[in-house]
């Protein structure tokens, strides 16, 4: 295990003689001190972290193949590491190793030339005893780390490969509460000691599991072998250097109970309130007569200068209600089950902010002593404020390089209130008469270092009750990180929440989410959700994911509507959303929501981002007219923040560009070409396209893919004419730049031209027909119908011409056009002719004969008519089966023109 190595400390320097003569003295300054009575040993009392203070055990160990090792610890500060066992062997610094981490909240333990080790996660907290028992078999490397009367767990350490047993060799050197870099020396400050141990005991055996967590329980456990090494006789068994000898038992702390914290400073109600909140904390309520008992000697103590002459101290978190005529608990609003109120005057709520204040000095008779009374909420009192745990305030806002803590928990006692930091800091207040920053009639507080006081920051008081919580202004001197003035926020809030300027907390979430939450509507300042580095290109494309491959833009189409279906004009109109999305690794982004519209990026000329160029082309690479509606720039949360840099002021969730996309979305209206092909018409399909080409980059830099399927219609499908029958997203490079395009197929609705041309069209056909049904001697009826259907059929050419495109080529609707005229002009022909045939046709075409009864003229006239007979005749059976035939051909005729087209468009 690699040790932070340091210049060798005088301690190293010292021979056995010096160590032998302190350990006397140390006796003889300590002769009270009996074997047999329990002892706490306190490290580094003044905070300093020193190499100067340790046990050093003048007895030795024996070879060890198991060992337990227990003890009891209050941690009052941490350290990079907190060293409780040290043991070395010759040349070899590490043969025993047991310290904690409280930043990894883990138990280390190293033995056996480095060739063996275990972490094991455990709970370590600040100012609060707690109980560890850890058993080690190196036969079997099985490992058992008890807390608190709880197994955190069986393990098996990490065995690095080489030869020999693995055992801890004897006849070695062991401290406690020092590290050693070198058998006997070596030591290093910030690998020590800050906190009180009590029942040291070391075993040459593992001790079965339910001693261990009798032990660590503050319970009696069975009959116990005697230990290697124990704190029955601290004085006499070890060295005891510069630490201070405590003649009590470690008291049993394994619940951590809730405390109360007295601010000396007189202050309105809300602003007690809003002090316990920010501090992550409540008003006191005390819930019964003990609680109220104890909260009076703690307020006594602090009495002078929090009230006004009437005796009553301090705030309670308690407010009348008028309309409920109850007294309720301000921080969860529900009526209070204890009182006591003196002389019974807090039970009618007659005025709307009536607060209840806390009799806690001994100037007042014994029994109006912790009494509540009801005051005016304007009035000052000081703050009593209740806690859970120990509050943990964060300072954001320092450098990385910084010698200050970035955590501090609250002290408090003897009527002062300070901030400890987790490590190696402490943040005092200093009185106007002591401020020697200069700043300030009110005093100040300063932040400073235990072992290096001329490191300093200062913040100067506003007011008597102005406490550094929240974003200040500070004064630096001597720090690290060179700087004059720089803000800092002092905050309780935890993980998922945002520090308001005042000190309050909201959810993380609620951050930037276009609401205020926070009391001073800090939450919503400072919403910018792009951030460009120093020297950002926005003309430059984002790096390339890969060498050699294009940088990837998605495009998404949200067709809205297809506004007009032009066939005359051969194009469209349509309503279209566009989103592009692409990631560039250069930019981050922050406080992204779930949601992406609240995600918008605020663009100004000079912190724009690069954005995709777009082009819109129609069939055959035409251009397309192109109106905007609507652009809007976007960033899409795709991931998890990165962790939190508490050198940011905020607590804003900070998001790679490289995981986390931005998004471009047009809202526009597009006309744009389409080269219809009609000769089905009215029974054809149309296929369109609407290319979408991403110009100034070529497409080895900048690639256009589709996002999922590429595209999504929104509106009806059901068109005047059309119906659009699907929709997809094909390639549709133009030359050296890259694009997708969006392919439409139309299905025509033919049944208005059915019903609005093909029946009535065949009717008139139809009615032609019918006059070969007509007599054969009524010619002038024949002949004015035949020629009245072909006369209306025509209109019907005309007026159908004019409202479909014209082209070249015979549509579908033509050919049944030029059909029904045909077969009218026949039906015309075919009446006349019959009727000539009737009438006037030769008699050498006839072969007729005369008879005795008629004359040869008579019989002509016969076979005229009966020839003219026979005709109409053959018409009325012909005509339908012509027509039959034309129709099979017209659909056999659409079908083989139209499904080679569908064949195409599905292989597309």
């Amino acid at each position: 295990m690699e040790r932070r190595g340091r210049t060798e400390h005088e301690t190293r320097d010292k021979n056995m003689e010096e160590r032998e003569r302190k350990c006397d003295s140390e006796r003889e300054r300590l002769p009270e001190v009996e074997e047999a009575r329990e002892v706490q040993v306190l490290f580094q009392e003044d905070g300093i972290p020193s190499t100067s203070t340790y046990l050093r055990y003048l007895g030795t160990l024996p070879h060890l193949y198991q060992l337990t090792v227990c003890f009891r610890l209050h941690l009052l500060q941490a350290r990079q590491e907190i060293l409780i066992i040290s043991y070395a062997h010759e040349n070899y610094d590490n043969e025993l190793y047991l310290g904690l981490s409280y930043e990894k909240q883990e138990v280390s333990v190293v033995c056996c030339q480095h060739r063996w080790s275990l972490d094991v996660g455990v709970t370590l907290r600040l100012r609060r005893w707690s109980s560890f028992c850890l058993a080690v078999d190196l036969h079997t490397r099985k490992t058992h780390v008890v807390q608190d009367g709880l197994l955190q767990g069986g393990h098996e350490g990490t065995l690095v490969a080489g030869g020999g047993e693995v055992r801890v060799a004897g006849g070695g050197t062991l401290f406690v509460g020092q590290e050693q870099d070198s058998p006997g020396g070596g030591f290093n400050e910030f690998q020590s000691l800050r906190g009180s141990v009590g029942d040291l005991r070391v075993y040459g055996e593992v001790l079965p599991l339910e001693q261990m967590k009798a032990l660590t329980a503050c319970q009696a456990p069975n009959a116990l072998e005697e230990p290697l090494i124990d704190f029955s006789n601290v004085t006499g068994d070890f060295e005891v250097s510069d630490a201070t000898l405590l003649e009590a038992p470690p008291p049993c702390d394994l619940r951590g109970e809730a405390f109360h914290v007295v601010f000396p400073e007189p202050r309105l109600f809300r602003e007690a309130q809003q002090l316990c909140h920010v501090l992550g904390g409540a008003m006191a309520v005390p819930r019964n007569a003990s609680e109220n008992a104890a909260l009076f000697q703690l307020a006594a103590a602090t009495a002078a200068g929090c009230g006004d002459g009437t005796g009553d101290t301090l705030w309670l978190g308690v407010q009348g209600s008028p309309e409920q005529q109850a007294w309720l608990d301000v921080a969860s609003a529900t009526p209070v089950n204890y009182t006591n109120y003196d002389q019974r005057r807090g039970m009618t709520i007659e005025q709307p902010e009536v607060c209840v204040a806390f009799k806690g000095t001994r100037a007042v008779v014994g029994a109006s002593r912790g009494s509540w009374v009801p005051r005016r909420c304007d009035l000052e009192r000081c703050a009593a404020c209740h806690f859970h745990a120990l509050p943990i305030v964060r300072v954001r806002g320092l450098c990385a390089k910084s010698e200050f803590d970035k955590e501090y928990f609250l002290l408090a006692g003897g009527g002062e209130v300070a901030f400890s930091g987790v490590y190696y800091s402490l943040l005092a207040k200093l009185p106007p008469a002591a401020n020697d920053s200069g700043v300030g009639d009110f005093g100040a507080w300063r932040l400073t270092r235990y072992d290096k006081p001329q490191v300093t920051a200062t913040l100067a008081r506003t007011s008597p009750t102005h406490y550094p919580l929240g974003l200040n202004t500070w004064t630096f001197a001597n720090d690290v990180c060179g700087r004059g003035e720089a803000r800092l926020r002092v905050t309780s809030c935890g993980m998922g929440e945002f520090s308001c300027d005042d000190g309050s907390c909201v959810g993380l979430t609620r951050r930037c989410d276009m609401e205020v939450n926070c009391p001073d509507g800090s939450d919503e300042a400072g919403c910018s959700v792009l951030r460009l580095p120093a020297g950002y290109n926005k003309m430059a494309p984002p790096p390339r994911p890969r060498p050699g491959s294009p940088v990837p833009v998605a495009l998404h189409v949200t067709m809205l509507s297809v506004r007009a279906f032009d066939l005359t004009g051969f194009k469209f109109v349509c309503e279209l959303e566009v989103r592009l999305s692409w990631h560039d690794a250069r930019v981050t982004l922050r406080h992204l929501h779930r949601q992406e519209t609240l995600n918008a990026v605020h663009l100004r000329e000079e912190h724009a981002p690069w954005m995709p160029q777009m082009e819109f082309f129609g069939d055959a690479y035409t251009t397309s007219d192109v109106e905007e509606r609507r652009s809007l720039l976007l960033a899409r949360r795709a991931s998890d923040p990165l962790p939190d840099d508490e050198e940011n002021l905020w607590e804003d969730e900070v998001f790679a560009g490289s995981d986390n996309p931005l998004v471009l979305l047009n809202k526009l209206t597009v006309t744009t070409s389409c080269q219809f092909d009609l000769i089905t018409f009215p029974f054809d399909t149309q296929t369109c396209r609407l290319g979408v080409v991403l110009l100034g980059m070529t497409k080895e830099y900048i690639a256009l893919v589709p996002e999922d399927s590429g595209v999504t219609y929104l509106g009806k499908r059901k068109l005047l004419e059309y119906y659009l029958q699907s929709e997809k997203m094909v390639p549709y490079d133009e030359g050296k730049y890259s694009g997708q395009a969006v392919e439409l197929t139309f299905r025509n609705l033919s049944t208005f031209y059915i019903t609005s041309t093909y029946v009535p069209t065949f009717i008139i056909v139809v009615i032609g027909y019918l006059v070969f049904f007509f007599p054969l001697d009524d010619f002038n009826e024949r002949i004015m119908v035949a020629l009245t259907a072909l006369l209306v059929e025509a209109a019907f050419f005309t007026q159908m011409s004019a409202s479909i495109p014209q082209t070249a080529y015979l549509k579908l609707v033509d050919v049944w056009f030029v059909f029904c005229i045909i077969s009218l002009f026949l039906v015309v022909v075919t009446v006349a002719f019959i009727n000539w045939v009737r009438k006037c046709a030769p008699s050498i075409l006839l072969r007729a004969k005369g008879s005795a009864r008629r004359t040869q003229k008579e019989a002509v006239g016969a076979r005229r008519v009966a020839l003219a007979a026979w005709l109409n005749l053959l018409c009325r059976l012909v005509c339908p089966i012509l027509t039959t035939l034309f129709l099979v051909f017209y659909l056999t005729m659409a079908a083989l023109i139209e499904i080679p087209k569908l064949d195409i468009t599905l292989v597309q």
